[in-house]
């Protein structure tokens, strides 16, 4: 019922404020092309950086696609907006910027190179599929700069704990979440701060990390 709504409103309701241990993340989440790439924009906005990095997370191949940057989170209803808008091919805005060579992509173990560019490979040809240039497995980041070989298997509860940051994985009640991301026309606060825990986590382990290695030069 989206393509119903007048974009103006869309963009307020797809606006959340999430609070997630100490910090409040202005997070979006769309389902359409309109909003996803002016969002896109609003995330490169952050990245005006040295060596500037983004945390990357893909639930239920495609479902849902998250960024984070800084304080903003983005998250994509991927296969929804393919749908509603019917699109044929991944947005410009969207492949361009998951292919930026000056941008590393910091995620959970799952997501690589290969399994990342079958998730999001939209539904054009096979030649079509998006290629993520620079994508780090936040374990390896930590094992790399911590030169703790250990951490190169440990969880992500365990890494956390690892660099001390204090992050508890939202509880979410039997029954209150969907079992199908992609139906999911409107999500509520409690889904939005559980599927955006891997990528704010990812994130903030990453942060931790390069801004303790730079203090340390």
């Amino acid at each position: 019922m989206s393509e119903l709504l007048p974009l103006s409103w869309l963009v307020q309701a797809s606006a959340y404020k999430v609070k997630i241990g100490e910090e409040t993340v202005i997070t979006t989440v769309t389902d359409r092309e309109a909003i996803a790439i002016s969002s896109i924009s609003a995330l490169r906005s952050e990245l005006e950086t040295p060596d500037p990095f983004v945390g990357i997370d893909v639930v239920n191949n495609g479902d849902l696609l998250l960024f984070h940057v800084k304080n903003r989170c983005l998250i994509i209803q991927f296969n929804r907006m393919m749908l509603l808008d019917d699109l044929t091919d991944i947005p410009v805005p969207l492949k361009e910027f998951l292919r930026d060579k000056s941008i590393t992509f910091i995620g959970p173990r799952n997501i690589s190179q290969n399994c990342t560019e079958s998730y999001i490979s939209g539904t054009g040809s096979s030649s079509d599929k998006i290629v993520l240039n620079r994508v780090v497995d936040v374990g390896y980041l930590t094992g790399k700069l911590c030169k703790k070989p250990d951490l190169l298997s440990s969880t992500l509860e365990e890494l956390l704990g690892r660099v001390g940051i204090d992050i508890k994985k939202p509880l979410i009640s039997e029954g209150s979440m969907r079992p199908d991301w992609q139906s999911s026309s409107v999500l509520s606060e409690d889904e939005v701060k559980y599927a955006m825990y891997q990528v704010h986590a990812c994130y903030q382990i990453a942060s931790k990390l390069i801004t303790d290695a730079t203090a340390s030069e």
